[in-house]
């Protein structure tokens, strides 16, 4: 009896000691919801407002959660202290993206500088893109912008019912000549068409059966015959509409500097400093990188700029609707919603402007109240909800919680911006009374050396 009282204890005590010793080795993650054997916390992501999911989680866990789907850790910021924290102050290590199979290596985004991996390749197409769009250059684009501001305003008031089409041509109008010296002058112009069959493609081809070759790369080896291989096929098929949408335009510029007859703009300037137009350089790596961050450009109007993370397929999804519009449209509805709002805000206008002109860029000085609207606008329904996914590229610890290398970190724009008093109430006086809440135009653009 003895003898089985020390068997049973010595093993209570082996497992109580193997027990200390897993538990005293485990890492101290941020606490997060309790995930399921093998797939953790994949079926908790279904639905399609992830960002309210996600700030659920950071009213019962924190303001860092840590998940795990599949095989993937990731990592939900709620908090604009410790996104900036993270993001900015830690970019060297906070900049990378997650490999996205899908969307880069199959569906052929690799190229578009949204997607390029953080190193030296990702280093040259913010250089290029700075070494045009600086602040100069900006002051420069306002005689288009304005210009093409009539001729929404003159659209609107012609058709005021289909005012949804009128701001598409608008933010195409005012990106594209910037980008390849093109005029847009209707919204079915042949290069809108281009990236919103790309854009539809991509949408189309990302479902969550397809995005499981994120986590399981192998399967982009799979033959296009073999069963179970259609999201191959598709991904295939919407390479063929994106690279016609990269190389279209850009292959029209170098015609036209053939030619002698392009316009001065960001493809032309970035051709004619580091590449030689009139040669086949259409293999050259500057090459490759001034398309690719061309094409981000042009698609961030109808593309790129309206990324969501859909965290029940895990990975970037792609809608063809850009920010320009997306804003746009919220400050309409905003205005219906709240008259009163709408009310001061030409009260305002017509005291500092009058009736005999339209206001120009040179006057937002001149009108805080507008000032505070366009702000609250972007709050109150932010056009991205969460930021696209940072790679974390060494292991970190930070406030005593340790996130692994290869870490996809995300930050949930929608709750940084909703951490405010009636976050639900649009109310503009609120940047005038509280001085220190953040302005959203430096949240919903992204952060660090990703911001756009």
């Amino acid at each position: 009896m003895i003898a089985s009282w020390a068997i049973v204890f010595a093993l209570v005590t082996a497992i109580f000691c193997v027990y200390q010793l897993l538990t005293a080795r485990r890492p101290h993650f941020p606490p997060g919801p309790k995930g399921s054997p093998f797939i953790g916390n994949l079926l908790q992501m279904g639905g399609d407002h992830t960002e309210m999911l996600f700030k659920e989680w950071a009213a019962r866990f924190g303001d860092i959660v840590y998940i795990q789907v599949l095989n993937q850790p990731m990592v939900i910021l709620s908090d604009l202290q410790a996104t900036r924290d993270l993001l900015e102050k830690r970019s060297s290590i906070y900049s990378d993206r997650p490999r996205f199979v899908l969307f880069s290596e199959l569906m052929g985004w690799h190229s578009a500088s949204t997607h390029v991996r953080y190193g030296p390749r990702f280093r040259k197409h913010r250089r290029f893109i700075q070494q045009v769009f600086n602040q100069r250059a900006a002051t420069a684009f306002h005689p288009l912008q304005e210009r093409e501001t009539l001729v929404l305003l003159d659209n609107l008031i012609q058709a005021p019912d289909v005012f949804v089409r009128h701001f598409k041509r608008f933010a195409a109008a005012t990106i594209f000549p910037i980008t390849y010296g093109h005029t847009i002058t209707s919204v079915d112009d042949a290069f809108i068409k281009l990236a919103e069959e790309a854009a539809t493609l991509t949408v189309e081809s990302g479902s969550p059966a397809a995005t499981l070759v994120d986590f399981f790369p192998v399967l982009r080896h799979i033959p296009t015959w073999a069963p179970f291989s259609g999201f191959k096929r598709k991904a295939l098929e919407t390479r063929k509409a994106v690279d016609k949408m990269m190389n279209v335009p850009f292959d029209m510029v170098k015609k036209e500097m053939r030619s002698g007859q392009a316009r001065p703009c960001f493809t032309s300037t970035l051709l004619e400093m580091h590449c030689d137009p009139g040669k086949d350089a259409s293999n050259s790596e500057d090459e490759q990188d001034i398309k690719g961050a061309a094409g981000t450009l042009y698609a961030g109007k109808a593309v790129h700029s309206r990324m969501f993370l859909c965290l029940d397929s895990h990975l970037v999804v792609l809608a063809a609707e850009d920010t320009t519009v997306a804003v746009m449209q919220s400050f309409i509805l905003a205005m219906v919603r709240h008259p009163e709002v709408f009310r001061k805000a030409q009260d305002e206008m017509d005291r500092v402007i009058g009736s005999g002109r339209l206001p120009t860029l040179n006057d937002r000085g001149s009108l805080p109240y507008l000032e505070c609207v366009l702000k609250e606008v972007l709050r109150w329904n932010p056009p991205v909800p969460l930021g696209m996914p940072h790679r974390v590229m060494e292991d970190d610890i930070y406030r005593g919680y340790h996130i692994p290398k290869g870490t996809t970190v995300i930050a949930n724009i929608f709750a940084i911006l909703h951490d405010c008093f009636q976050p639900d109430v649009l109310y503009p006086e609120r940047y005038i009374e509280n001085s220190d809440l953040p302005d959203p135009r430096e949240v919903v653009f992204g952060f660090g050396r990703r911001s756009a």
